[in-house]
């Protein structure tokens, strides 16, 4: 399975045409609200929490670029991707305005290479909303740590921080449960030692579904 940076470029072309279909309204009239309360407005929801899986590959750079030096010719970024998962916390601070912490991780491995790594990650985001009837559309950008283990002519760990960007769609399906479609491009500092100077970021294209709490 080979993912490429297109992938990124293809959602936000989707998203830009996308977001002129839809009105824009701070939250659908629906939430919270029953047959007798018709026409009144309920509060938004102010906290919200999400599952992803997702799928992780790396850039072409450090140990994916040297595989030579490394004993891996033909060492590249497909080779070591691999599928993870995330939990997000949501606070809606305004309609337009969504600060969210993550903690995920991802895997990747290669037998032809004789490559195991597994990396976990703590994030915060500070996002921007466009909330309509049927759907959320959503940038947004943020710094973290990535924890990165890796086994390969020996182990070796990395601590790192890192800063990243993304962009999403979540469509409601219910009154309080969403799905959602989300590209995340990271960058961190050069891990060095055993992990040839790789980067722990990459791309990571989500898959996930989201629930608000109207009370909390």
């Amino acid at each position: 399975m080979k993912v490429s940076r297109k992938i990124g470029c293809l959602l936000v072309v989707f998203l830009l045409f996308s977001v002129g279909d839809l009105s824009a309204e701070d939250y659908p009239r629906s939430f919270g609200e029953s047959g007798e309360e018709k026409g009144a407005q309920a509060p938004p929801p102010r906290f919200s929490v999400s599952g992803k899986v997702l799928y992780h590959t790396f850039w072409k750079q450090g140990l994916l670029d040297n595989g030579d030096a490394y004993g891996r010719p033909g060492l590249g970024t497909s080779d070591l991707a691999g599928f993870g998962g995330e939990f997000d916390f949501d606070y809606h601070w305004k309609p337009f305005a969504v600060f969210t912490a993550t903690l995920g991780g991802y895997q990747g491995s290669t037998g032809e290479h004789k490559i195991d790594i597994i990396t976990g990650y703590f994030l915060g985001t500070a996002k921007l909303q466009k909330s309509g009837r049927i759907a959320d559309y959503y940038v947004g950008a943020g710094v973290g740590g990535y924890f990165s283990r890796i086994d390969a002519d020996g182990t070796a760990n990395a601590l790192k921080p890192g800063v990243h960007c993304l962009l999403g769609i979540k469509v409601h399906v219910t009154q309080r449960w969403s799905v959602f479609l989300e590209d995340r491009l990271a960058l961190t500092m050069r891990a060095g030692g055993g992990f040839g100077d790789l980067d722990l970021g990459g791309n990571f294209l989500l898959l996930g579904g989201s629930y608000r709490f109207h009370k909390f």
